[in-house]
């Protein structure tokens, strides 16, 4: 049982560093969720436009965009130090914007705009470091897929805490919720600040070697259909995360069951990822992304046309299960198809794709809200995502197809690398 060096003590090591960065996942989106909540809350009910709500969010998500690119670029020329404590930094500093300065005043725009540049730098040094040591290709559930359904879990648990606490504290005033996101941030800080000590400190791991030349561009083909997705299933994803207080606001809503909603909706996101964990079958193939989308797009019908929480809440599941696939699936082919060194980055192109399809959802779904009401912006949603899946056809044809034909018909081709 050959690699006694990397087990017992040193193993252990690593596997704290990662629970660690785990708390560090579940500390960043509960802050984060407080403050977008809470501000999102207080101004549809204060009577922002929709408009209002979606330039606020394309800038959060633009912002994310940005600096995941610029993290995952820094963290192969510096390390990943450096950006991970640049965006925990600048997390902290954009929640006491929002908590200390005036509402809709230039500063605290700025404030929650740079939350996204907080989320940008830190999570795809992160991603990178929960990957080291796990070959490509890799899909075994000690492997890549269990690290990443332990990472999809954490931040999921931190949005739910976040919305469910945000919920429960707006009646209590805005500055209550904030002030609980500042402390949350400052001891999010903290723990950054431990996690990159450690960084530095972990045994040596040993490179692990890029999977067969086939089964890498097989990865790469899946990777490029996965980020197309993301911009349609986060489009109508963003719809939700930015504007759907406006929405809970027009048909009499309250703020905590609205919390609850929300929360729920994680609940079913995360279900996703743990099916999608045990069950192999949705690895190199086209047809269950298919089907997400198709449920996805339907999700956004259903909320364009909900009355009540219940009406709500079975739409959002709908939805809720597209962006769970179009995430897992996203970064599993992000892992298993790129070297160790490479993942940070690819990360960050991942979240890089998550976010310009929030930047632009919010941004036209806004518009549209303001000229045709709350809820038009759903159906514009569906639509996107059906768009959306008739050019992964295309990608499909023209990246996987001549793959597939290369390594000959039947069920083999569809296996998972790891299996083959």
């Amino acid at each position: 049982m050959g690699s006694s060096r990397y087990d017992r003590e040193p193993h252990a090591q690593r596997q704290r560093f990662r629970i660690l960065l785990y708390l560090i996942c579940v500390l960043t989106d509960c802050s984060t969720f407080i403050v977008t909540f809470t501000v999102t809350r207080r101004l549809a009910e204060e009577g922002a436009s929709p408009l209002t709500l979606g330039l606020l969010g394309a800038g959060f998500s633009f912002a994310a965009a940005v600096a995941s690119i610029a993290s995952g670029l820094g963290a192969l020329r510096w390390g990943a130090a450096v950006p991970f404590l640049a965006g925990t930094g600048t997390l902290l500093l954009s929640i006491l914007g929002c908590r200390e300065l005036p509402l809709q005043s230039t500063g605290f725009l700025a404030s929650y705009v740079s939350l996204g540049l907080g989320l940008g730098g830190l999570y795809p040094p992160l991603i990178g470091w929960l990957n080291q040591g796990e070959a490509s290709g890799a899909a075994a559930r000690s492997g890549v897929s269990g690290r990443l359904i332990l990472f999809c879990i954490a931040w999921n648990l931190g949005i739910m805490a976040g919305q469910l606490t945000g919920g429960a504290l707006f009646a209590r005033g805005p500055s209550v919720a904030l002030g609980v996101a500042v402390l949350l941030g400052i001891a999010n800080l903290g723990l950054a600040l431990w996690a990159s000590w450690q960084s530095v400190r972990l045994p040596h791991v040993p490179q692990t070697p890029l999977a067969a030349v086939g089964d890498h561009q097989r990865a790469a083909a899946f990777q490029k259909l996965s980020w197309l997705a993301n911009l349609g299933g986060m489009f109508g994803g963003s719809l939700v995360l930015h504007l759907i207080s406006d929405l809970a606001v027009s048909i009499g809503i309250a703020a905590e069951r609205q919390g609850e909603v929300m929360a729920l909706w994680r609940v079913v996101i995360i279900a996703t990822y743990l099916l999608m964990h045990f069950a192999s079958g949705w690895q190199f193939r086209m047809l269950p992304s298919v089907v997400s989308q198709i449920f996805g797009a339907l999700g956004l019908v259903v909320i364009s046309q909900a009355q009540s929480p219940l009406s709500l809440l079975a739409g959002l599941a709908l939805l809720g299960q597209l962006v769970g696939y179009n995430y897992f699936s996203g970064l599993f082919y992000s892992a298993s198809g790129n070297p160790e060194q490479n993942r940070a980055l690819t990360a960050a192109f991942h979240e890089a794709t998550l976010a310009a399809g929030m930047a632009v959802g919010t941004t036209v779904g806004g518009a549209l809200g303001n000229l045709a009401g709350h809820r038009v912006p759903y159906l514009l949603g569906a639509v996107v995502v059906t768009g959306v899946l008739a050019g992964q056809g295309i990608g499909w044809r023209r990246w996987v197809r001549p793959l597939e034909r290369e390594s000959g018909d039947g069920s083999e081709r569809t296996r998972r690398p790891a299996d083959q």
